[in-house]
């Protein structure tokens, strides 16, 4: 079957958002390429473009200052973006439509396929900073943007871009096993989440000392620390065993913390009163689970002070934004004393983020854009 549709995302979390689409387009040939990372989160009958490649700062040069752009650079960044932007080229008249999953940049590389696209955008949004210039000129360009919120469709469509707002499909990527992980119903729970980049297991081992502090004042706390799909094991436990931690029973203890490792994330989050996350997607995931996060700038290049600033804006009252671990951990104490700041953030969580089912909506249009391109002999 000749391939129909292209898939472009750039990051871990559009992986997955095209994924949740793909999925509700069933029967369609598709072809995707992700622009950051392998692209593991796609289903594994869908054919991949190469070149792929996961970079020292993990799709962040731009945040890391000096260092990670350095390191990706020596890596060979340069030559590999230029073998992504020939490989795009040369998808040209293959292709009735392209969806673009990311920011302005992924549409302006899926664009060179040459094809009719549209944009899921899984970031940019109006409540953080106006579109102008460059960007806006790109916006207008795709045949429909779906945006993450209902502000930034409106700010587009007064300025010419097709924007609509139908939800946000990431809340669709969440797939709950029923794990219970041998915990009390009442037991309240804290939830760790590392993130999924190469700094993960060094932001382990910060959490894993946030959960000691915890653990001084409140003994009786369960802890999760959920890994990313692939992520390997054996660099967590190096990582704690820096910190002083110790395998016991299947769980890992470090000072009166007892963690319980799992890569069951949404039973994870389900589970938790309150999480803890140096993360980004997942993050989000939390507080459209009605999850109050508390969140604090990591080590490594993703979840920079600035970064940290971009989900303040977006999460608002969902995520507790502090400046360091202690700031973190006493914030997490005050939490699980609050019952009523409980509710109240995971209600502004779940309005920023909004229900499940965009993924579906999303994918109805797509096949009405599809259908018309084929009547038009596309």
């Amino acid at each position: 079957m000749r391939p129909r549709l292209l898939s472009v995302s750039n990051g871990h979390g559009e992986d997955l958002i095209a994924a949740a689409v793909l999925r509700q387009l069933p029967g369609r040939a598709v072809v995707a390429y992700p622009l950051v990372g392998l692209g593991e989160a796609y289903p594994p009958e869908v054919e991949r473009l190469d070149p792929r490649r996961a970079f020292p700062s993990g799709g962040f040069s731009f945040r890391t200052g000096n260092r990670g752009l350095l390191a990706d650079l020596r890596s060979g960044i340069i030559r590999f973006w230029l073998a992504q932007r020939r490989t795009l080229a040369a998808q040209r008249g293959r292709f009735l439509l392209t969806l673009a999953v990311g920011d302005v940049y992924c549409l302006s590389m899926a664009m060179r396929a040459d094809a009719p696209a549209v944009l899921v955008a899984s970031a940019d949004s109006a409540l953080d900073a106006p579109f102008r210039g460059q960007r806006l000129r790109v916006l207008r360009q795709a045949r429909r943007v779906f945006t993450r919120d209902a502000p930034t469709a409106d700010f587009l469509r007064a300025r010419g871009v097709g924007a609509v707002y139908l939800g946000n499909p990431i809340m669709d990527c969440l797939s709950p096993a029923g794990a219970d992980f041998g915990l009390p119903p009442r037991q309240a729970v804290v939830t760790l989440l590392p993130g999924s980049r190469a700094e993960a297991a060094r932001n382990a081992a910060v959490l894993a000392q946030l959960a000691a502090r915890v653990a001084q004042s409140r003994p009786e706390t369960g802890f999760l620390l959920s890994l990313a799909p692939g992520f390997d094991e054996a660099a967590i436990a190096q990582a704690f065993e820096r910190v002083g931690g110790r395998e016991r029973d299947g769980t890992i203890e470090v000072g009166a913390a007892r963690l319980r490792l799992t890569r069951a994330f949404a039973d994870a989050v389900m589970r938790a009163t309150v999480v803890v996350g140096l993360a980004g997607t997942a993050n989000e995931q939390a507080a459209g689970l009605g999850k109050p996060v508390v969140a604090f700038p990591g080590p490594g290049p993703q979840f920079t002070p600035q970064f940290l600033r971009l989900q303040r804006t977006l999460l608002g009252e969902a995520i507790v934004a502090v400046p360091s671990p202690e700031d973190a951990a006493a914030a997490v104490l005050r939490l699980l004393g609050s019952p009523e700041e409980r509710v109240r953030r995971g209600q502004a969580g779940r309005e920023r983020m909004g229900d499940p089912g965009a993924a579906a909506r999303i994918a109805a249009e797509i096949r009405t854009l599809l259908a018309a391109l084929e009547s038009n002999g596309r």
